[in-house]
């Protein structure tokens, strides 16, 4: 590719070789139905055969320069999505999952939302979602973790107008200069944390100056497997079963991070007590894991979290 790309499409993925593929493919097409130079970032933890078979699907478009990637031998998913934000070469990091297929005009309507925002702080930038294979055991256990005072992750829900977000999960967008001023998935990243890295991010932007919104039209395609269990569910979630850390670590060094023990200890009922068995178990785990990160946030953020939700900014989805 001859032209720097406007736009790179980071994907984290690992063993898959088919929809990997076809997720590439539809973002191909977008950046050629939208007329704008983009690239497609694949960092990949797949076993050694399973990597191979990826190379090989991939040869052509990373002959041409439209495709690179990457080989990361990190077990954790928040490795590899920090690093497909890093690495891309892209001014806006449009980033889901591996398993997914970019629906005509999403990329063209997000683009001219930062274009009509251009002088604002914005953070990350949400487009719909369609799941298609969701069971309604895994809709719940979805949507009882997520939807607390950390935000609405109601990915699966549209609103009705561009308005202000907490977090409402992938598609997003963000400019990649943004991505490193806030830190990306900081901590998380370097502890190899499993489920719940995105909650990390989705409060991030708005304690250190930056706004989440989300968009009404276009529609990323979700086909990805979701298992009905718990348990399960929370396996995949945490991306590699060889991950260090516990399944849900990320939401208990989220809520230190960004408010300390006492919100911690206020967010246990809600995010943490299916992860821990205590809430003394959940605050020693975010103590060891983000201390450094609770005092890089202190001494950068705009306001204090009590502030934040003393007078929301963000609409309720």
């Amino acid at each position: 590719m001859s032209q720097v790309p406007l736009v790179t499409v980071a994907l984290a993925s690992r063993n898959e070789v088919a929809m990997l593929v076809m997720t590439v493919i539809s973002s191909v097409e977008a950046f050629r139905a939208a007329g704008v130079p983009g690239e497609v970032l694949v960092v990949d933890n797949s076993d050694e055969a399973v990597h191979a078979a990826v190379r090989s699907a991939l040869s052509g478009q990373i002959k041409d320069g439209v495709v690179r990637l990457l080989r990361e031998e990190s077990p954790s998913i928040a490795v590899t999505t920090d690093r497909a934000h890093r690495e891309a070469r892209g001014e806006y990091v449009l980033y889901f999952d591996s398993h997914c297929l970019l629906g005509a005009g999403t990329l063209e309507k997000m683009l001219d939302f930062f274009a009509r925002h251009s002088g604002e702080r914005i953070g990350f930038l949400h487009a719909p979602i369609q799941w298609a294979h969701m069971s309604a055991s895994s809709r719940m256990t979805h949507f009882q973790v997520d939807r607390t005072r950390m935000g609405e992750w109601a990915g699966a829900k549209r609103v009705k107008e561009e308005q202000r977000v907490t977090w409402k999960g992938m598609p997003h967008m963000i400019r990649r200069e943004t991505y490193e001023k806030i830190g990306g998935l900081g901590c998380c990243a370097e502890h190899r944390l499993g489920w719940g890295i995105m909650r990390y991010l989705g409060m991030k932007p708005w304690l250190l100056g930056y706004e989440n919104w989300a968009i009404p039209e276009g529609v990323v395609y979700h086909f990805g497997e979701w298992p009905d269990e718990v348990k399960p569910f929370a396996q995949y979630r945490n991306y590699h079963k060889s991950g260090e850390e516990r399944v849900g670590s990320a939401l208990a060094v989220a809520a230190y991070v960004f408010g300390g023990e006492d919100f911690l200890r206020s967010e246990y009922e809600a995010q943490m007590k299916p992860f821990f068995p205590s809430v003394d178990a959940a605050l020693a785990a975010a103590k060891r894991l983000g201390e450094a990160e609770r005092q890089w946030m202190l001494s950068n953020q705009v306001c204090s979290i009590n502030q934040l939700f003393s007078n929301p900014p963000w609409n309720t989805l």
